[in-house]
């Protein structure tokens, strides 16, 4: 490993609104004390002599810009109290990693601690990206309501084929997938 650069793609302001169910205020208020300031949504730029790697994608900017992005219903009124999130121009992941003197294109894997939005927004952004993510987490993208869970996506609209998971077995199994766009020359489990 050579370096490991962190960089922001947003902030993310928690909710301040008053909860009407007792316990869940306590719970909250308890937690508002150390979350008093927006918090930075952060990836980490591993730069490795396998390549360049990224730990999480950050937030998508569109999650500020498109009324759409999020879903519509109970669902998108749950997510609209989730947080406030301030995304610049400047903080898309493109942007954030050119000012390190990389493309997209240059990212060779990103690797994802899990499947909520403000560790995968950057995604759409990875086109050539290998993903390593843990086949629970992957797993639960084919259950029902993903978004109920924060998940952004179904497996069926990510841009990647299926993951072939790593090591077979074992309670830290990971989950590989290559962009569809990749030759079936370049197997996931050559390329991961």
């Amino acid at each position: 490993m050579k370096t490991v650069s962190v960089i922001s793609t947003g902030t993310a302001d928690p909710p301040r609104t008053p909860l009407r169910h007792p316990q869940a205020a306590v719970l909250v208020a308890a937690h508002l004390a150390e979350l008093d300031t927006p918090r930075p949504i952060n990836v980490y730029v591993i730069e490795h002599a396998r390549g360049l790697i990224l730990f999480d994608t950050g937030q998508d900017r569109a999650s500020v810009t498109d009324s759409t992005y999020f879903p519509a219903g109970f669902t998108g009124y749950l997510y609209d109290r989730l947080a406030r999130f301030d995304i610049g121009e400047e903080d898309t992941l493109t942007a954030q990693l050119a000012a390190l003197g990389y493309a997209p294109a240059d990212v060779g894997t990103a690797i994802l601690s899990h499947l909520h939005q403000d560790h995968i927004g950057g995604l759409a952004e990875l086109k050539d990206a290998s993903l390593l993510v843990s086949a629970a987490e992957w797993a639960e993208l084919a259950r029902p309501g993903p978004e109920l869970h924060r998940f952004r996506s179904t497996a069926s609209s990510l841009p990647w084929r299926p993951c072939v998971t790593w090591p077979p077995r074992g309670a830290w199994t990971w989950c590989c997938a290559t962009p569809r766009t990749a030759s079936p020359a370049s197997s996931p489990a050559r390329r991961c």
